[in-house]
């Protein structure tokens, strides 16, 4: 067993905690009808603590250490848990089974923790919990991942705070590839029931060769890009899905069932999910340093796409600004459809100056919009009902695919710096070269401090 952390809060309890009256509310369903069955049998925390931490980890390395090391200097890392759910499928290759022995070798070593499916014990004021579901006997299901990984770390969780183990009603999510500030966990203080979720600020650390650094460069300020795009354009979607930088309400977590088991993008249909019980707090404290490095861990995502930007013989591309006219107008509609008459000429109502004829009205028709509003509209007629009715349909799954046909149907991709010097949702004259647009991207983002449609 590992050593002991911060003398005396073992006599920290849980008092008033969430753990103490759960007879009414969905975790209590949740954890007896959809949370991962293994973590009924997993062992009593050794100590009461107020937070805990979720980290999936696959095929990671010794680099682990500078997470582990930031989290240690934490404000309240003593009251905190670590659950790592060291994790490998059934169908990966042999080099991520041989990266994760070697990485659970490591880690019991640093530890001093014996092999088992559970372990738990302190290292330099970290509190963790050790779930090998890595090795022979005990790995994931052909298919199965990080979405798993997430599901089962978070449920367990939802189980410690049912048995008054974990005291606050707010579960960290990040990954094994960060820096995390002193101020992450204060971040979340005060935070309560009218919000699903919380946002923390992130950036990215560049590694690795100058191709790579340029390549992280113009991914990052295609994401915010995009989140930028989605704000102008009027839609409660604007948000970033990054699974590592976001803090979810017990609660809320319940009523939607937890992570979805998917290989990637869990991230972005389990917040597509929660924001729509509740908006979403954008945090402004510290932000959480990524690394910028290469990744084959999930079919797309970060890592995959700087793999593909370096490959490219040709500028990087990204949606032209006026797909965002698109969703910007689809969305005035949809406020507005109290006001429409019944026989709508859907056609002329969604011809916009700017993009080419017709396009808009034939993406929304493709993407079964119009038929799912003349469907709301005879069921629920009009008023707020309607109106949340309509947003939850046109979530971001959705808002995306409209994006996507958009693209498809003649407004074609462009440049990113040219993106970037035309889109009328950036700052005028700003310097467009990635290495520089990124902060300023980055703190535009950051100040879209309401998220959500239902506030």
């Amino acid at each position: 067993m590992g050593r002991t952390g911060h003398p005396g809060h073992e006599r920290h309890s849980c008092q008033g905690s969430v753990a103490l009256n759960m007879a009414k509310d969905p975790v209590q369903a949740y954890l007896n009808g959809y949370a991962e069955p293994i973590i009924h049998s997993s062992p009593d925390l050794h100590h009461p603590v107020d937070w805990a931490i979720c980290i999936p980890v696959c095929n990671e390395d010794a680099r682990f250490l500078d997470t582990l090391t930031s989290v240690s200097k934490m404000v309240n890392a003593d009251r905190c848990v670590l659950i790592l759910v060291v994790n490998g499928a059934e169908d990966a290759p042999g080099s991520v089974h041989q990266g994760n022995q070697q990485f659970l070798r490591w880690l019991r070593e640093l530890f001093d923790i014996e092999d088992g499916l559970w372990a738990q014990g302190s290292w330099n004021r970290i509190r963790f919990m050790v779930v090998d579901q890595a090795s022979s006997g005990r790995r994931f299901p052909a298919g199965q991942g990080v979405g798993l990984a997430r599901k089962i770390a978070s449920d367990l969780v939802l189980e410690y705070q049912r048995r008054g183990q974990i005291c606050r009603s707010w579960m960290a999510c990040t990954d094994a590839d960060v820096i995390l500030p002193s101020d992450y966990l204060q971040q979340l203080e005060g935070l309560g029931t009218e919000h699903s979720a919380a946002l923390y600020p992130f950036e990215h650390t560049l590694e690795g060769s100058a191709a790579q650094q340029a390549a992280m460069c113009a991914y990052e300020c295609f994401l915010h890009y995009y989140v930028l795009g989605l704000h102008w354009a009027g839609s409660p979607y604007a948000h970033h899905s990054i699974g590592s930088s976001f803090a979810i309400h017990a609660h809320y977590y319940a009523v939607v069932r937890g992570f979805p088991r998917r290989k990637a993008a869990e991230d972005f249909y389990l917040l597509n999910k929660l924001v729509k019980q509740a908006p979403f707090h954008s945090l402004q404290g510290g932000a959480i340093q990524i690394r910028g490095r290469l990744s084959n861990r999930v079919p797309f995502g970060t890592g995959r796409a700087l793999d593909e930007i370096q490959q490219l013989d040709e500028p990087y591309r990204v949606y032209d600004p006026r797909v965002f006219l698109g969703v910007r107008r689809w969305n005035q509609v949809l406020h507005t459809i109290d006001e429409q008459p019944a026989d709508l000429n859907w056609e002329a109502c969604l011809e916009v100056e700017g993009l080419p004829p017709g396009v808009l009205f034939r993406s929304v028709r493709d993407l079964g919009a119009i038929s799912a509003v003349e469907k709301a509209r005879k069921q629920l007629g009009s008023g707020p009902h309607l109106a949340r009715r309509l947003m939850e349909w046109n979530d971001a799954f959705r808002t995306l695919r409209l994006i996507h046909l958009l693209r498809d149907s003649g407004v074609a991709s462009i440049a990113l710096e040219e993106a970037l010097r035309v889109a009328p949702f950036v700052p005028a004259q700003m310097d467009t070269s990635p290495a520089v647009a990124r902060h300023t991207l980055r703190k535009r983002v950051s100040a879209l401090v309401k998220i959500g449609p239902f506030r």
